[in-house]
């Protein structure tokens, strides 16, 4: 009996292939690669011996050229797969997923049946999850709000079926992790990445992905566990401290991050990097003056002009972050010559008068930073679009409290609602919605933002 099961056993290994067909050695030794992220290797694998040509050697073969971004040679290899197997389903949705990062959306339509048609298979419910994603894009583009949300849940419905089926296609395992991430699915991520760590525990791109899913996790204990194991596994180098800090700053700002921060400004006292993600973190936890008191110190013992000008910057950005008017006003008055960038001057101005509810005047220097960017061409075009983001939601919050009142109005008159007053609040209703619809616009199709939403250079020197 025991003799039985060991065979069952065997032969569904060598049948762990799609539609049925068995893998060779090769083939076997190619999936396990490309669920590592070792395109390279996966394609020598299948190229030992006489080559590997069968059907599922082909598609293999087109997820490693697809990883090492040869698409055309991608494309190719997936046409010799459905010359042979042209029914399958895996096949069929791997081709038109890739004709979707071509920017073709009739590949939409076609992927999103072919899902209908299989909603138990693994791969195609991964495949159907970009094609939601495209058509998601599409009709925002189109100002189709709402229906563009639904896709959203579409994906994610998908996204379960291929996460409960994951062990059917270990090739995409990489990429159903960042879909894991993208969603927001933590415990699904998590018994991912956990599974991959259990074979190659000293992968580094692994440990990494273990850091990014406990944060999405909000398990800021296990986060910095499992940050502190990533430190020591690059030998505890600066840049490897400046990993370690950029976690910590996406961690709520505890007795024991700030701990560790300290800990790493000990061993590398004048990396500026550090020194701002530290100050970011005081100032999260509401000691910005204390993080301005650093940051001063920092300032008046760097030399290099980019990065004084960074730190200067950060003393303004840090207590507007915090909501702390006066201080950061003492800040800018301090700072305003050494910041030398009239946009992001008139971005803090704009902020300040935010926080001290001037929202005309608010509004007023959101305009400035805008207006700047277009007459210069060395201006942030980043910095003007979260100064438009600005202005649209402060105005838009004045005219839903316009409208509230309005509608509020309409339904205490003495006389009762009448037939004209049910009309009013019908319109009054439907622009409250009109308004809402607008407020809660994402800005954009990526993830919430971890990091500070002061807009500061990305390419901070390491020193």
């Amino acid at each position: 009996m025991k003799s039985m099961i060991l065979m069952a056993l065997l032969m569904l290994t060598a049948f762990s292939g799609c539609g049925g067909e068995r893998l060779s050695p090769a083939a076997l030794a190619a999936r396990k690669a490309l669920q590592f992220a070792r395109p390279q290797e996966a394609l020598d694998k299948l190229s030992e011996g006489t080559g590997e040509s069968t059907p599922v050697g082909h598609f293999l073969r087109a997820c490693a050229l697809e990883q090492l971004e040869r698409f055309d040679a991608a494309k190719a290899e997936i046409k010799l797969a459905l010359d042979a197997a042209p029914n399958n389903p895996k096949y069929k949705g791997y081709s038109l997923r890739l004709k979707l990062f071509e920017g073709d959306e009739t590949a939409i339509t076609p992927l999103l049946e072919l899902y209908d048609e299989n909603p138990s298979s693994a791969a195609v419910s991964l495949y159907a999850i970009f094609a939601y994603q495209a058509k998601h894009v599409k009709q925002r583009s189109e100002s189709k709000l709402r229906a563009a949300r639904v896709q959203l849940d579409r994906a994610q419905a998908a996204l379960k079926t291929a996460l409960s089926l994951s062990g059917e296609i270990p090739e995409h395992h990489r990429e159903l992790l960042g879909m894991a991430v993208w969603f927001e699915q933590a415990d699904d991520a998590i018994k991912l990445v956990d599974a991959l760590l259990r074979e190659d525990p000293d992968n580094p791109e692994f440990l990494r992905d273990r850091v990014k899913v406990l944060l999405m996790a909000k398990k800021p204990n296990e986060t910095i566990s499992a940050a502190t194991a990533l430190f020591k596994q690059q030998e505890r180098t600066e840049a490897a401290a400046v990993e370690f800090g950029d976690t910590l700053n996406r961690l709520p700002p505890s007795p024991v991050v700030l701990r560790q921060y300290e800990s790493l400004r000990e061993t590398f006292p004048k990396n500026t990097a550090l020194v701002l993600r530290h100050c970011w973190s005081l100032g999260k936890a509401g000691r910005s003056e204390e993080a301005c008191t650093e940051l001063s110190n920092a300032f008046d013992q760097q030399t290099d002009p980019r990065r004084r000008r960074t730190l200067a910057q950060s003393a303004v950005a840090i207590p507007i972050e915090a909501g702390d008017a006066d201080t950061a006003a003492q800040q800018l008055k301090r700072f305003r010559k050494e910041i030398r960038d009239d946009q992001m001057i008139a971005y803090f101005e704009g902020q300040l008068a935010a926080i001290r509810k001037d929202y005309a005047g608010s509004v007023t220097k959101m305009q400035d930073v805008i207006n700047i960017y277009r007459a210069d061409s060395n201006a942030s075009p980043e910095l003007a679009r979260i100064a438009l983001d600005h202005m649209q939601k402060t105005l838009t919050e004045q005219q839903l409290g316009e409208q509230i009142r309005n509608a509020a109005e309409l339904t205490l008159r003495r006389g009762g609602i009448n037939q004209y007053d049910s009309v009013n609040i019908r319109k009054e209703a439907q622009s409250l919605l009109n308004l809402l619809e607008v407020h809660d616009r994402p800005i954009t199709e990526k993830p919430k933002s971890e990091g500070p939403a002061i807009v500061i250079p990305d390419d901070v020197p390491v020193n």
